[in-house]
């Protein structure tokens, strides 16, 4: 099951968050989590759950994402509760409270039957909306590598699904054969996590995958996957947050 929550948060003077204050978020997340659950979390380098910050309509928006049932019970289910409805976050003396809760979701089997069984467009637009970047060999990649977002969201896939496989080299070398970058709009920045600023990227790519239809289809529901994933390093403290544009 793969599910999103969006809460619109309050801050009490009204203060604005940026998408860099999602790493202060994450410790509000985990002091939700009972303690069992967070440990097994700490252990895994990838974790099935996402979470970013955003401006929308002048509403912050904190933005809640898990890729599997237990995430969801885990990690969604105790911020939908009425309890959880105000934080405080030290950093900046801040009191904010949580107004409106949406949650949508998504069981696999209807998710599948979207993003995979169709006939997906050969041409997908794809939309980095939070700081994004990877680590190859120990160094930081920051650009669109297309290796390198497959491999990422296949990991991930991997990692949240109980059922499924689909790492597999051979597989990866085809996706990345029959895909490329025909347009881009991009600039680079930096995400600080705990006082070190890690580079990255944020924009718009559009791949143009060839190949067989099933090709097209697995590229599309990978990507799609990603928007809840999130892609590449620190998904998980606010970075790689990924939308799919129609």
């Amino acid at each position: 099951m793969f599910a999103k929550l969006e809460l619109e948060l309050k801050p009490e003077k009204g203060e604005q968050f940026s998408w860099q204050k999602a790493v202060l978020l994450q410790g509000i997340l985990m002091e939700q989590v009972d303690m069992e659950y967070a440990n097994e979390l700490h252990k895994s380098a990838l974790h099935p759950y996402s979470q970013s910050v955003s401006q929308q309509d002048g509403e912050n928006i904190w933005t809640i994402c898990t890729t599997n049932e237990e995430a969801y019970e885990h990690v969604i289910s105790p911020l939908q509760s009425s309890k959880f409805k105000e934080f405080y976050l030290q950093y900046y003396n801040w009191k904010v409270s949580v107004g409106r809760k949406e949650l949508l979701q998504l069981e696999s089997n209807d998710f599948m039957d979207q993003y995979y069984f169709t006939n997906a467009n050969r041409y997908i637009k794809i939309q980095f909306q939070t700081p994004t970047a990877f680590k190859r060999r120990g160094e930081y990649v920051f650009f669109p590598d297309l290796p390198l977002i497959y491999q990422s969201l296949m990991n991930k896939y991997d990692a949240a699904s109980q059922k499924e496989t689909v790492v597999n080299e051979e597989v990866l070398e085809q996706l990345v054969q029959y895909s490329k970058v025909v347009q881009y709009r991009l600039r680079s920045c930096h995400y600080s996590v705990h006082g070190a600023k890690i580079p990255a990227f944020m924009g718009e790519i559009t791949i143009r995958v060839s190949g067989p239809q099933a090709m097209v289809n697995f590229i599309n529901m990978l990507l799609h996957f990603g928007e809840y994933s999130g892609v590449g390093i620190k998904a998980a403290m606010g970075m790689g947050h990924l939308k799919v544009l129609e």
